[in-house]
Formats: C-alpha cells, sequence, structure tokens
C-alpha cells in the first residue's frame, strides 16, 4: 500500500472532530476509504471552469490591490514525510491561496470570516514552504463565455474595494503537529482496513 501523505487542500477532511477525543472521524473515515479505493474522478462544474480559466486575472488582482508587485503562479510542488501540495503563489514572505469567485454573492458570503478547511490547508503550505505568512485572496473577476454558456458577464468595471476580501494567518507549529499526529492515525486505520478488505477479496465469504 503507497504511504499516506494528506494534501493540503484536504487537511480539513481529517481535522474534523470526532465526538470521542483521540478517535478518527466517520467523516475522516470514509475520506481514507476512499483515498485507499483511489477512484480519482475528475469533477467538473463551471465554477471550477471559472477559477481554471481565470486564475492568473485573479493572482493579477491580488498583486496589484495588495501591493506585492508582480506575482506569478506557482509550479513547485512540494513535499515531506507527510504532507504533499502546490500552493497557488510563492512570495518572498509568504504563500497566498488565490480563490476566484463566481459572482457578487460569493464573494460576499466569503466576507464570512476565514473558512475552517481552507485555514487548514494554509497552514499545510506555509509548513511546506516554510513560510510564516500566508493569505487566503477571495477575487472577482470577469466570467468567461466559454465556462458561462456563451454569456460573458463583466466585473472589471467595479471599483476595485468591492472585488475582493483578503485574510492573513500566521504559522503555528502546534497546529501543524496536531495535523501529524493526525496523519500517523489515519495511517494506522488504513493499515487496519486494508487488512480488511484483502481478507476479504477473491474469497466467499
Amino acid at each position: 500500500m503507497r504511504l499516506f501523505k494528506i494534501r493540503c487542500s484536504q487537511i480539513g477532511q481529517i481535522m474534523s472532530n470526532a465526538r470521542t477525543k483521540g478517535e478518527l472521524s466517520a467523516g475522516c473515515k470514509t475520506y481514507l476509504e476512499n483515498w485507499y479505493a483511489n477512484d480519482n474522478e475528475e469533477i467538473h462544474s463551471k465554477y471550477f471552469d471559472k477559477g481554471n480559466m481565470v486564475e492568473n486575472e485573479c493572482i493579477d488582482l491580488m498583486a496589484s490591490v495588495l501591493d506585492k508587485g508582480i506575482a506569478f503562479k506557482n509550479d513547485e510542488h512540494k513535499e515531506d514525510e507527510y504532507f504533499t501540495g502546490t500552493c497557488d503563489v510563492q512570495l518572498d514572505d509568504c504563500i497566498v491561496d488565490v480563490k476566484s469567485v463566481w459572482g457578487r454573492k460569493g464573494l460576499h458570503a466569503a466576507c464570512n470570516g476565514l473558512d475552517k478547511d481552507y485555514e487548514w490547508q494554509l497552514r499545510g503550505y506555509m509548513h511546506l514552504y516554510n513560510k510564516p505568512k500566508a493569505i487566503l485572496f477571495y477575487g472577482l473577476c470577469d466570467t468567461p463565455e466559454e465556462c458561462n454558456y456563451g454569456n460573458e458577464v463583466i466585473y472589471s468595471d467595479m471599483p476595485l474595494e468591492e472585488r475582493w476580501t483578503a485574510y492573513n494567518l500566521e504559522s503555528d507549529s502546534e497546529l501543524v503537529q496536531e495535523i501529524i499526529d493526525k496523519v500517523i492515525k489515519c495511517r494506522e486505520y488504513l493499515d487496519e482496513y486494508a487488512s480488511k478488505i484483502n481478507n476479504k477479496l477473491g474469497k466467499i465469504n
């Protein structure tokens, strides 16, 4: 069995709290069983498509309003014994995760507070890229015709301050250790689960 390492974008899946302290939650176990099955079906939607199509534009928006100079999409993948991932933007003193929202409603929803799953994701990236800070940036960019059934929707004519929101985060070694401890528990669960599955496969039970 391949060694389980947690993708930074999936840390929230294993950090959900179980009813009994020290145990894995039901959601975490489901995630691990899906990981073990390795059924990787691609997810497509107009929301994902827009995010991919306007990612560079959203990075430019982030760099402009946060006064970060010129920023580029990061292509340096990182992994260690427990974590794996590729952050969106790597700057000298921080990493930035860029989220391109579909419309105004999505941007306004992002103003409700830092999403816990995204917080865990950023903590993983800060650890992998050895950065003391992280920024979660939400940007509202024009919607390309290709992902909106031939209808282009324009947001670039809005005032800049109405097109983004962001959250700062600082690294925390204790929280990183919590993730590592959970990864170790996940590996223990996967060993037991794999043994159970292998004892049933190819047999009359």
